[in-house]
């Protein structure tokens, strides 16, 4: 690509700016952006407006700053005060003293000057330039922060919270937002010293954002050159100018630079400077650099939408040819040792390189060698330029024995060949007899990672790499079986490539995707001769987009004349329907999305009666569930601090659930509260989504992009924040003549996590470190009378002072607290130990421990669900050295009159059932009989169990041989009690002996399976998993 220099200069008041002006207005008349910065002036910054107030259209770059002066910081913002505030104080401060002729939609505004460096300070110093520039945006500013010196800041300093959430917030606003930086070398004889320390640092930035996938921000470099005082002469200067500016050229996001420095002081720097005017115009002027721009990586490549720079020309298209490469074979690998007669999938990954897009009479033709298939021709995919596809051809294995190849070439329309040849070469032996023990486990996904995105009814192959882990090869009758999730158009089995112990295979099978929305997942298991299942589970989980089409419920409108003057809310709200009421209306449709058929009239009414208003007239987020007790309030998500918002609503949709947006009604002015407006997304088109407009009367369905979209900006800027329901009764609406919603796919809710503690144990509560922030809980008995210092048993006073601090700590990182009652609580009277003990024994010891549990409770109201209380653990299991074991019928006893006491005094803390460890058949019946005993519903809110050794896809240890998987429990669990939920309170690798280094890495995929595993499918069933280490 071509670019231009971009190295430009500084001024300010005084100095020798003399030939300023015609470098600018040299760069303009031959096209070519200048990059200009003035300090506490206007100098050269005036002449720059003009230049573009008079049409230029050339995309030149103007920076301003304010520096100290008496009485007044401008530099330095006051870091004694929280980040919001100071940012107010001295956005405010700056905003009063910008030159009145400064235009603020041309120049970028520094108001921060060389900040502290050090790491622990980056996140203070990133959330006050966040809130810094809302505010510039807010009065129409382009706002540049930091203005960090040379070398700094310290390594760490950009991935900081607050780092993190300004570059996001640049990545939202690209044109309005950015970063400056100071890169000078130093020393005047190299330009290069401590290269990428000095110059060049800015790359540690560009690093940081790629790492984290936020798109580059614009960078300018507002002080640029050798040092403060001093500049070389003109010869050396330019050397190294051109030099820089190469350097510069490859990264299009960094605007340019500015040399230090034509103002006054600085030991008269600016007299040297000035010299520098003339050739560095010249040598603009006369100067192409032609470059490969740095793109920026990722793990899994590029990160897209980046910016397109200011300097580039469009490269000369070559005439139309085909082309076409062999890129990898997908499955298959030559010399595969394959069973006579064995029906198999070869497929390559094939590239389109030449510069015309496969189409309509193009195909794959055998050329030479066995064919192993009778169709010897078949139509290539369709394949734009530059991009690959994989093709797929059944193929049998001849029937005598030894190695076998068939060619394969592209042919055009007109019958000419082009390109490679692809080809397969296979081994065909004879059956052998059957010896060993047949074992497989998976090794990676070779086509089709999971979430891909794949548009409904489209074919494709989905192949796994995977090892056998057995005794026994693979060969004839061996298959591939499907068990569960969705079939896609599969068949039932295909057989599974010849393999010897120790060697990996592909497994491919041929799928289309369904054309319902949403996620869709298959799971397949192998299976040998003899029809016994065996290895790990291997499954598919794809994402179908959002068709046009699709919608959720009809349209209503505010503004109908049924309702529109109808008071909003209590007697008293200065409102009326008609003008404020869009929420209302949008929760309305929400409504009659799961089956309620309300107007807005009526669900204002109901919501006056349940407490669904505050302040008179202002809609509650949660006001549906207030007045519905089958819908269930999802949450309401910020739209800048949810990455992955839009995701959410997709999968939202799918689930035939629609989702209420908060926009901005005026969205191409700066937002005000009074531009707060809620519309519903009831579908999606594209890039787009479909809304209900409570606005639009008559009602309609509109574009969310065409009504609130922000100009050249991404869909997800529409949208300022989110607000979710479900249903857990009706089945989602739709409207007539749409296409039906699966009623299977359920919206994947958050999975809450967390971690079994020992408070008593010196390295298992981790509460004063961060160790465990991030987790949603934190699981520990609370002991009255087994307390380690045997005088403090019995005495409540002394636990609460332990536990007070462990909830509140862990509280302030957002970590709750599931607090386990049992016989470590009260030991009591025990009637456990009791031969014969009597119905009034059980009685009598429910009684005392529910007696503790209010006390417990009514300490601990104030957290709400912040605190949840399980009453025993693992009652179930006779002879556990952990716990004690309790007959249902008995328990049922200590569970009603436990619960009981809990809900009267902290109605809002969720209560669970004592974790269960017998397993699933064996805790079902023990569930049985303690709910027929109880002679009633449920006193709790989930049933925590402990499915140890059960596993999700992948087997660690030898766990496959002997232990079932995680999905068989879940499918035991549900159909015992349907709609119950299930809290994983304990799971994980424990032994009675430390478990050894070595095997941490299997434990941590392990543990990374599970999570993965229940958060995309159960969730609904088993929304918390609690580790145990």
């Amino acid at each position: 690509m071509k670019a231009f220099n971009k190295i430009g200069f500084h001024t300010s008041v005084g100095g020798n700016p003399s030939g300023i002006g015609d470098w600018l207005k040299a760069l303009d008349a031959a096209g070519i952006p200048f990059f200009i910065k003035a300090a506490d002036s206007m100098t050269g910054l005036f002449d720059a407006q003009e230049i573009i107030h008079g049409g230029s259209k050339v995309p030149h770059v103007l920076v301003y700053r304010r520096s100290d002066a008496p009485g007044l910081r401008f530099d330095v913002p006051d870091y004694n005060k929280e980040p919001e505030e100071a940012a107010v104080e001295h956005w405010k401060l700056h905003k009063a003293h910008f030159p009145p002729e400064l235009d603020k939609d041309l120049v970028w505004v520094e108001t921060i000057n060389e900040l502290r460096k050090e790491v622990k300070w980056a996140d203070w110093i990133g959330q006050f330039a966040f809130h810094t520039g809302q505010l510039a945006m807010a009065d129409g500013y382009r706002f540049s922060a930091f203005g960090y010196s040379t070398g700094t800041p310290e390594e760490g300093a950009w991935e900081t919270d607050g780092m993190l959430r300004y570059l996001e917030l640049c990545q939202q606003h690209p044109e309005k937002l950015s970063v400056a930086l100071h890169e000078y070398s130093l020393k005047v004889d190299d330009i290069w010293f401590l290269r990428g320390n000095h110059l060049g640092r800015f790359e540690k930035l560009f690093a940081a954002c790629d790492k984290h996938g936020i798109k580059r921000p614009y960078v300018l470099i507002t002080e640029w050159g050798w040092t403060h005082n001093s500049v070389p002469v003109p010869e050396v200067a330019m050397k190294h100018i051109r030099e820089a500016a190469e350097y510069y050229a490859r990264f299009p996001e960094v605007l340019g630079a500015a040399i230090w420095y034509l103002g006054a002081g600085f030991e008269g720097i600016a007299n040297k400077a000035q010299k520098l005017i003339k050739p560095v115009t010249e040598f603009t002027l006369n100067t192409v650099f032609d470059v490969e721009f740095d793109q920026p990586k990722q793990a899994d490549g590029l990160v897209e939408g980046n910016v397109k720079p200011p300097f580039f020309v469009t490269p000369i298209a070559e005439q139309p040819k085909p082309n076409g490469r062999f890129l990898r074979d997908v499955t298959i690998p030559d010399d595969t040792k394959l069973t006579t007669g064995q029906t198999f999938i070869k497929t390559w990954a094939v590239e389109n390189n030449g510069n015309i897009a496969w189409g309509n009479g193009y195909k794959l033709v055998h050329t030479a060698g066995v064919p192993m298939t009778a169709q010897t021709e078949r139509p290539l995919p369709a394949c734009p330029v530059g991009q690959s596809v994989e093709i797929s051809i059944e193929m049998t294995v001849p029937d005598e024995p030894g190695t076998h190849f068939s060619d394969w070439r592209f042919q055009d329309p007109q019958g000419n060949f082009f390109g490679d040849v692809i080809y397969t070469r296979i081994i065909a032996e004879r059956p052998t007899v059957p010896t060993g023990v047949a074992d497989g486990r998976y090794v990676a996904d070779v086509t089709i990672p999971d979430d891909t995105e794949i548009a409904g009814g489209t074919t494709f192959t989905k192949t796994w790499r995977v090892r056998n882990t057995g005794t026994r090869a693979w060969g004839s009758g061996f298959k591939l079986v499907f068990v569960g999730g969705e079939q896609m158009g599969a068949p039932a089995s295909v057989p599974l490539p010849s393999a010897q112990p120790g060697q990996e295979v592909n497994i491919s099978v041929q799928q289309t995707a369904p054309t319902t929305p949403g996620m869709h997942y298959g799971d397949w298991r192998m299976q040998d001769d003899q029809g016994s299942i065996f290895g790990e589970l291997l499954y598919l989980r794809i994402q179908v987009p959002w068709q046009a089409g699709f919608t959720l419920t009809k349209p209503l409108s505010q503004r109908d004349p049924l309702w529109k003057d109808m008071r909003l809310g209590h007697a008293g709200s200065p409102k009326t329907i008609g003008e404020w009421g869009c929420l209302l209306t949008c929760f309305a449709m929400v409504a009659n999305t799961f089956g309620k058929n309300v107007t807005p009239a009526q669900l204002n009414n109901a919501m006056i009666s349940r407490g669904g208003f505050l302040d008179l007239y202002l809609t509650k987020w949660n006001a549906l569930s207030d007045v519905y007790t089958d819908i269930v309030y999802g949450g309401k998500l910020d739209g800048l601090s949810t990455p992955d918002l839009l995701n959410r609503i997709d999968a939202s949709l799918a689930a035939g659930q629609p989702v209420t947006v908060h926009v901005d009604f005026t969205s191409s002015t700066p937002y005000t509260a009074n531009d707060q407006h809620w519309v519903l997304i009831v579908g999606k088109d594209g890039d787009d989504y479909r809304i209900n407009d409570p606005w639009l009367y008559p009602p309609q369905e509109a574009s969310l992009r065409a009504r609130y979209g922000r100009a050249n900006r991404p869909l997800k800027d529409a949208i300022i924040s989110a607000i979710f329901y479900r249903s857990t009764a009706a089945k989602p609406a739709v409207v007539p003549d749409a296409p039906p919603v699966r009623g299977e796919t359920a919206v994947a809710t958050e999975l809450q996590t967390g971690m079994n503690i020992n408070p008593d144990a010196p390295h298992s509560n981790p509460m004063d470190s961060d160790d465990l922030k991030g987790l949603n809980w934190v699981r520990y008995v609370f002991k009255l009378d087994a307390r380690v210092n045997t005088a403090e048993r019995g005495d409540i006073t002394k636990a609460f002072s332990q536990y007070d601090r462990i909830i509140r700590t862990y509280g302030r990182m957002g970590v709750n607290s599931l607090l386990i009652l049992n016989q470590e609580t009260i030991w009591g009277s025990a009637p456990w130990t009791k031969a014969n003990s009597t119905q009034a024994d059980w009685e009598a010891y429910a009684d005392e421990l529910a007696h503790t549990a209010t006390r417990i409770a009514r300490r601990y109201r104030r957290y709400g669900s912040k605190v949840a209380y399980q009453i025993w653990n693992e009652g179930d299991k006779q002879h556990n050295p952990a716990s004690v074991y309790v007959e249902p019928e008995k328990f049922a006893i200590i569970l009603q009159k436990v619960a009981d006491a809990i809900r009267k005094h902290s109605p809002h803390s969720p209560i669970i059932f004592g974790g269960l460890a017998t397993g699933p058949e064996e805790s079902v019946a023990y569930l049985q009989r303690c709910k027929q005993a109880l002679n009633g519903p449920w006193p709790v809110d989930a049933i925590g169990i402990h499915p140890y050794t059960r596993w999700a896809t992948k087997a660690p240890f030898n766990w496959g041989e002997q232990y079932g998987t995680l999905a068989d429990a879940f499918a035991v669990y549900q159909k015992a009690f349907p709609g119950m939920k299930f809290w994983i309170t304990e799971i994980g690798v424990a032994d009675d002996n430390e478990i050894g280094p070595q095997f941490y890495p299997e434990i941590g995929m392990y543990l990374e399976d599970v999570y993965t595993h229940v958060q995309e499918r159960y969730t609904d069933l088993v929304p918390v998993v609690i580790w145990f280490a």
